[in-house]
């Protein structure tokens, strides 16, 4: 299972989220059980460790994160574990970076979208005073009323980011700020290929990309002469296939396996394009 986080809808009464004008801001977050969950992060985000620490599975390799540390994360899907000391728990509080912000600081370091893919997931950068101090104060806002205001909250994540472009070198960061801004036409099919078998909606993939919609639609039309759903079914379907001639998996698993919304929705696309469903499938192959 995937989580969508933040998630697709606001819940009044959980208060370990920062909403204001029914936009996420960050989370408090605080885990007493350890668990091994696949997320995907609908937004990029900078994660602050306040205890414990955090195992992040990213591209075949286990990243660490510390309290003496801070992770800047480009939205996608990653499997995390939260770990902590007997008898303690997990703290940390995540910072869910607007694109306005983003934007205006990287245009301030004449930071633009390359033509040239960057797949940097990740930034983690060792903590200092002046990064303790800030991540101190984060807890004021989750209970100071006054805080509570959009351009406020703005304001607090452009200081953290312009901390950062002033005090680390551009060359050691362009790479990451390059992944998170990027439109360029391999981005799409860089998205593509990493997450087309997971359950996602166009809108989800539009997102990853950095682009609308419509945008997404039109450039996915010019790359792949085909829309985007007509597209995924087509491939989902071909993987599908081989999975039913070459393993004993169940339908539902298979069905769950290639990224079909449900196993209802597989077997109707299926028999449309094959005349026949995935069971009868297989018993002739």
């Amino acid at each position: 299972m995937i989580y969508h986080f933040p998630p697709k809808e606001i819940d009044p009464v959980d208060s370990s989220f920062l909403v204001v004008e029914n936009t996420f801001f960050a989370k408090h977050k605080i885990e007493n059980k350890t668990a091994l969950r696949n997320i995907f992060l609908t937004e990029n985000v900078l994660i602050f460790i306040l205890k414990g620490y955090k195992h992040l599975h990213i591209q075949n390799e286990t990243v660490e994160v510390t309290p003496q540390e801070i992770i800047f994360l480009k939205k996608g899907i990653y499997a995390m574990a939260e770990y902590f000391e007997e008898k303690s728990e997990f703290e940390a509080i995540l910072l869910f970076l607007k694109p306005k912000i983003v934007q205006e600081v990287t245009a301030e370091y004449n930071i633009k979208s390359s033509n040239n893919l960057s797949n940097i997931p990740f930034l983690k950068i060792k903590s200092n005073p002046v990064i303790e101090t800030y991540k101190s104060q984060l807890g004021q806002y989750f209970i100071q009323e006054p805080l509570k205001e959009k351009n406020i909250l703005l304001l607090k994540q452009k200081e953290i980011l312009l901390y950062i472009f002033k005090t680390i070198p551009l060359s050691e960061t362009i790479p990451f700020w390059d992944a998170i801004i990027s439109t360029s036409t391999e981005n799409i099919t860089y998205v593509m290929d990493k997450y087309l078998f997971h359950k996602l909606s166009l809108k989800d993939y539009a997102n990853l990309t950095n682009r609308s919609l419509s945008s997404f639609k039109r450039d996915f039309a010019t790359i792949y002469s085909s829309s985007p759903a007509k597209w995924i079914n087509q491939k989902r379907l071909e993987y599908s296939c081989l999975l039913l001639k070459n393993t004993q998996e169940r339908i539902s698993e298979i069905s769950e396996k290639c990224g079909f919304e449900s196993l209802s929705y597989f077997t109707r696309i299926f028999k449309k394009t094959y005349h026949m469903t995935p069971s009868e499938f297989r018993a002739e192959s």
